[in-house]
């Protein structure tokens, strides 16, 4: 019963780190890839795609519980196997590199003297020698029958089959084994990277969090897993960006809005506009919260398409915003007690309109803050006038609550 019980114990925190060896080497790939490559999880195997023009397909082993590389180790047989059948079915195209990847510090005679072969020569002499220790001499084979039968089902498939295909996987593939820390490989592929930080923790905890959320997503939707390199490496920058406290100001990318765009939002009856009406705003105060609110617009799109913020820094930045509204809110109604709710109103924006809020760690620019509580008013989110949530509440929204 005891013995039951701990490996029952063990095989689940075993299987948990083999999936997290797989993410682990699928977020080394995409760190490593260039432009146009792709990086797929579970398609043709463990980890696959394309660099440089080029597919590769890599087994994934975690080593935890034993050597998968050791001569007679049916994990290693297997990854061969597994390889020529999936040539033979087309699975896998012609031209396809080949990785046989160990998260531990483990060796394998049989698997480095295939991982040494480059040319077909010697390709051809590994596996002759590879057949002879096993099979024995050629035509009787007679070391064949002595295989334990786990073991030969694997070593057979592979020793069986054509030498020209055998052969084109042994030129093709490779063998590397990491430290026992495929998280401490990547902190240290991140630090050494020409956009990297002295942040690395950081960074790495948020590209492997958005690994896992954007394969699942794909998954949910019943896609291949499979990430572009141009995908990741805008998040990439941006985590960068998000961590680094080199730049202490954020450029701004926005112009002054047109005539033509400032009758487009007087016309669209935007509701931040609604809010100021509430309140009585002046001529100024209304075109003042038009440009700031579209180059507040400009400044958050380019931002985000440039790598300069992450998403996340967004919604921190808007909680910020809404928790200084609140802040102000209360000082205003003590400042403006027994007077017009307009009055109570002005003070509260005027009082926003001034606060100095980082994004990100970072200055922004004087319109970015401004603009950005008109956002939030825009969407009801705060507001000006004591009562705007019910006075500028939809039609439906007045139908649903009574």
């Amino acid at each position: 019963m005891t013995k039951k019980s701990r490996a029952g114990s063990t095989s689940a925190p075993g299987q948990f780190y083999g999936y997290g060896i797989q993410e682990a080497r699928f977020l080394h790939h995409l760190l490593r890839s260039q432009p146009g490559d792709t990086v797929a999880l579970e398609c043709i195997d463990d980890v696959s795609g394309t660099k440089d023009g080029e597919g590769y397909a890599e087994q994934v082993k975690s080593g935890l519980a034993h050597n998968p590389i050791s001569d007679r180790s049916t994990d290693l047989w297997k990854t061969f196997a597994n390889w020529l059948n999936g040539r033979r079915s087309g699975k896998i195209p012609a031209g396809t590199k080949f990785v046989l990847y160990v998260a531990q510090p483990y060796k394998g005679k049989i698997a480095q003297k295939l991982g040494d072969c480059i040319t077909k020569q010697d390709a051809k002499a590994a596996i002759a020698a590879i057949r002879k220790e096993f099979w024995g001499d050629a035509p009787a084979f007679e070391k064949r029958a002595s295989i334990p039968d786990k073991l030969a089902k694997q070593v057979n498939i592979v020793l069986g089959a054509t030498e020209s295909a055998l052969v084109d996987i042994v030129c093709a593939f490779t063998l590397e084994c990491g430290i026992g820390a495929p998280y401490a490989e990547l902190a240290k592929e991140i630090a050494c990277a020409p956009v990297g930080s002295e942040n690395v923790e950081e960074i790495l905890r948020q590209l492997a969090g958005w690994v896992r959320i954007t394969v699942t997503k794909l998954i949910e939707k019943g896609l291949p897993a499979v990430v572009s390199r141009d995908e990741f490496h805008a998040e990439y920058v941006a985590a960068v960006r998000k961590f680094d406290r080199s730049d202490t100001i954020l450029p701004t990318y926005a112009t002054p809005p047109t005539d033509k765009q400032i009758q487009a939002e007087v016309f669209l009856d935007q509701t931040y506009l609604r809010q100021l009406q509430l309140i009585g705003a002046d001529e100024e105060i209304v075109l003042d919260a038009i440009n700031t609110f579209l180059m507040a617009a400009t400044d958050r799109t380019e931002w985000a398409k440039r790598g300069y913020i992450h998403r996340s820094s967004l919604v921190e930045y808007e909680k910020t915003l809404k928790r200084v509204w609140n802040s102000k809110k209360m000082a205003a109604k003590v400042q403006t007690r027994g007077k017009p709710p307009e009055d109570f109103g002005t003070l509260l924006l005027s009082s926003c309109l001034e606060a100095s809020v980082l994004l990100q760690g970072k200055t922004v620019s004087t319109h970015f803050t401004p603009g950005s509580f008109h956002k939030l008013a825009n969407t009801l989110d705060v507001g000006w006038h004591p009562d705007f949530a019910s006075l500028l509440a939809s039609p439906k929204d007045v139908a649903d609550a009574a």
